[in-house]
């Protein structure tokens, strides 16, 4: 072999090495994306729920007292 085609196959394999890196980086910054959108769901997701939980325990807390005057009033208007 002489120097040129020595040369020509390094530069081959260099090019070949740098365009195999280049999409392994694509391919991470896309993966690390969809990553980081999953986990930003996930948390968002979570402060929802939580805030329902909240909403749904403050309603059934008023709903029980609200009858229960209700309720008081009532017997209290049939017997007197």
């Amino acid at each position: 072999m002489d120097t040129l085609t020595i040369i020509m196959l390094a530069a081959a394999g260099l090019g070949l090495t740098a365009l195999v890196w280049l999409s392994g980086y694509e391919m991470g910054t896309n993966e690390a994306g969809r990553s980081e959108r999953a986990l930003a769901n996930r948390r968002i997701n979570g402060i929802l729920a939580e805030h329902a939980r909240d909403v749904v325990a403050y309603e059934n807390n008023r709903k029980p007292k609200a009858a229960k005057n209700r309720r008081k009033a009532g017997r209290k208007a049939v017997r007197a």
